[in-house]
């Protein structure tokens, strides 16, 4: 393996060595992962099995690398409005907008905002 002197480098040298390393260490993964997956298959192939028979569409196991879907939910109806702008209208969901926090800093009580059913 080939000695570096790093103190002897520049920062851009560096950089660029960094960029080099990184972008290696991306390729050998991903054709670590490649091979591991195959040799998954060949043994599930081997034992009787495709690869999707074990895994199932529940996910009970998954290669390493995929990520869930993710939830979609239909847009939440809102529940408040601005008595300043009655375009400003919030769900209930999740962080309160800026123009509620200002509303509350001023005194005024969310449930006035609230929307009629």
């Amino acid at each position: 393996m080939a000695k570096f002197d790093l103190k002897s480098l520049s920062v851009q040298e560096l950089k660029s060595l960094q960029k080099k390393v990184d972008r290696e260490m991306a390729g050998r993964d991903k054709r670590q992962r490649k091979d591991a997956l195959s040799a998954v298959k060949e043994k599930a192939k081997q034992l009787g099995y495709s690869l999707d028979d074990l895994v199932g569409s529940s996910g009970a196991v998954k290669p390493t690398g995929t990520s869930p879907k993710p939830k979609s939910r239909a847009p939440a109806a809102p529940k408040y409005r601005s008595k300043d702008d009655p375009a400003l209208t919030w769900s209930g969901r999740g962080r309160p907008p800026r123009w509620i926090k200002a509303a509350q800093d001023k005194g005024v009580d969310i449930e006035t905002m609230r929307i009629a059913d």
